[in-house]
């Protein structure tokens, strides 16, 4: 990348897929420096320590990967989650668009952060209530429209299909099947369907 042209989003790309292939602690500030081609005050000029880099990066992840998975509060519910299934199916594809697939970002940081992490700690929480609250939203107009059972709550359902899709993605880092993985997806929201 040009350094006159580095924008603080193509640095945060940059640390999305480097996060998502060796994980927060293997990835260094070089590394970083190095795939982006800029000096290290440019970097510290946009990100004040490699944990606030983590930390825009899953913002970024989520901004990108995640949000464009919402329902339309505007369509009915079979409507909606055929979207939404076809973004998690888009984003499996995107995930395994490179030679080495990768894992889902929230995930792997999540995997590594730890409390004295505050920053990294508090935008990962933040991040994943916002992820549940999507698709929560999802489970809700199900119930309301009796597509989805009632027996649980969309909030225990919502964590059952996120726990389902972490599990998915942390299973496709050691045997990486595509097909397997959409099917996962799939099969989850069958469970909790009528």
């Amino acid at each position: 990348m040009n350094k006159n042209t580095t924008s603080k989003q193509s640095i945060c790309a940059v640390g999305e897929k480097l996060f998502a292939l060796h994980g927060y602690s293997a990835v260094g500030i070089k590394l970083i420096l190095d795939e982006v081609g800029i000096p290290k005050g440019s970097f510290y000029h946009y990100f004040a320590s490699k944990e606030a880099f983590a930390a825009e990066v899953a913002q970024y992840y989520f901004d990108h990967r995640i949000a464009p998975i919402a329902m339309d509060p505007n369509a009915n519910f079979k409507t909606n989650i055929t979207a939404v299934l076809g973004g998690y199916h888009q984003l499996i594809d995107f995930l395994f668009s490179d030679s080495q697939p990768r894992g889902c970002l929230m995930g792997n940081l999540m995997v590594e952060v730890n409390p004295q992490m505050t920053l990294l700690h508090q935008t990962l929480n933040q991040l994943f209530d916002q992820w549940l609250s999507l698709f929560n939203a999802l489970i809700e107009q199900g119930q309301q429209q009796g597509f989805i059972k009632t027996d649980m709550s969309a909030s225990v359902l919502s964590n059952i299909f996120w726990s389902n899709w972490q599990g998915t993605m942390l299973r496709c880092q050691i045997k990486a099947d595509k097909t397997a993985a959409k099917r996962a997806i799939v099969q989850c929201m069958q469970l909790i369907t009528r």
